[in-house]
């Protein structure tokens, strides 16, 4: 029975993360109305997706910090697998759509017909979409292992190391969108570019309020071990 009811909440929230996650792709699909329409639909992906990253990042310090958010922890798994479907999406979309799966246009180097051969166009879009590869397996590793299955093959200490790539996760997710935010679409001699996203307040926004938390919540952390060491 005890089973049962676990499952049933899990589905519960499965079901609610879901309609939050193509809620928030949908009103990003409408902030992008301008763009072609292939850009628009993996921008309003990736922009949902970092968004449920966001929120799944933030519950760990924040439960630290003020102990009434601690009921978001039964939460955070299913957050963290929508951001991961969001994710995996957003990046199929771009390898299908534009890069039409040719593994050098991905990283950057295309033909050139004023030269007559393939070369590199941007020097900083190879780097950005490694950067966007790596997260996506690191994302794919965390959804496959986001299980209490998972968790009893691998152990509690394995698969806790493993979770930590959560924040790996971030780090490489910022870089990448950073690019993409402030130079990739700026004012080129080549190229047409789309107007500027919607997303960049949102994106410093939720990127500053992850790091503030992390520092806080580790300085709290910090200092009340060394209390505790004192009063020993």
């Amino acid at each position: 029975m005890n089973k049962l009811k676990i499952k049933n909440n899990s589905t519960t929230r499965h079901l609610l993360v879901s309609a939050v996650a193509f809620f928030l792709t949908f009103v990003f699909w409408l902030a992008h109305y301008d763009w072609d329409p292939d850009m628009r639909l993996w921008r309003a992906f990736g922009d949902a997706g970092y968004s449920l990253l966001f929120v799944t990042l933030i519950i760990g310090p924040l439960s630290k910090l003020w102990k009434r958010s601690t009921f978001l922890l039964s939460w955070r798994r299913e957050i963290g697998i929508w951001f991961a479907v969001l994710a995996v999406t957003h990046g199929i979309l771009i390898a299908n759509g534009w890069a039409n799966w040719d593994v050098a246009k991905f990283f950057g180097y295309e033909f050139i017909p004023q030269l007559g051969r393939i070369a590199r166009l941007e020097p900083g879009f190879g780097l950005a979409n490694t950067l966007g590869f790596v997260a996506f397996l690191w994302i794919a590793v965390l959804a496959l292992t986001s299980s209490n299955r998972a968790m009893k093959w691998l152990g509690a200490s394995s698969w806790n190391w493993i979770h930590t790539g959560s924040y790996i996760v971030f780090y490489l997710v910022a870089i990448h969108t950073s690019y993409f935010l402030f130079m990739h679409y700026t004012e080129s001699f080549h190229k047409t570019v789309p107007p500027q996203s919607t997303f960049v307040i949102p994106f410093i926004i939720m990127s500053v309020t992850i790091l503030v938390l992390q520092i806080s919540s580790y300085i709290k952390v910090v200092k009340s071990k060394n209390k505790r060491i004192v009063e020993k």
